[in-house]
């Protein structure tokens, strides 16, 4: 565990000494002056000390009483332990996991197998898509691949021949007559 990082029995401390220690703030000299407005300036201001003393002496007696109660019940040492388990746990990977070393060996070969055959597919479609390339690339060169653009200039022509100006409509789209 990093020396640094507050543990457990840290943290609760804190958050306890910030939950009582809104205490002291709870009772402003504002407070006081308005909940007894019928006393005189000097009895304000001594009945505010007042109340802040009992205010501080309990906050001390709750932070005592909160550290003795800890020392009794052995708070710090029990949470020290759970950290260090925590600890422990994260430290472990495979104690999360309660798998054998055989099981992770399958599982590993069993990845390694299906991402293989993934590949392997992957390198039979490049080799399919690079061969039909050169096959056109070939046929281009020589010039005998004149079907494709005949296809194209066919299709141009029957939608062209399509386009028909009707009665009292205006010029519209017609579908091509299949041949």
């Amino acid at each position: 565990m990093d020396p640094a990082a507050p543990g457990r029995f840290d943290r609760l401390q804190s958050s306890f000494k910030i939950s009582v220690q809104c205490l002291l703030t709870a009772c402003s000299r504002e407070v006081v002056n308005e909940a007894f407005s019928s006393f005189t300036d000097a009895e304000k201001a001594r009945l505010h000390l007042m109340v802040t003393l009992v205010l501080k002496n309990m906050h001390v007696n709750i932070m005592d009483e909160f550290n003795d109660f800890c020392e009794e019940t052995q708070v710090a040492a029990a949470l020290d332990k759970i950290d260090d388990f925590v600890e422990e746990q994260n430290l472990d990977a495979l104690a999360s996991e309660k798998t054998t070393v055989e099981e992770i060996q399958e599982k590993v070969s069993r990845a390694k197998k299906d991402e293989v055959e993934h590949l392997t597919g992957l390198l039979k479609k490049v080799e399919k898509s690079k061969n039909a390339m050169k096959a056109r690339i070939e046929l281009l060169k020589k010039g005998e691949d004149s079907t494709a653009a005949t296809d194209v200039l066919n299709k141009l022509t029957r939608w062209n021949s399509a386009l028909v100006l009707c009665h009292d409509e205006p010029l519209t789209l017609c579908a091509p007559e299949q041949q």
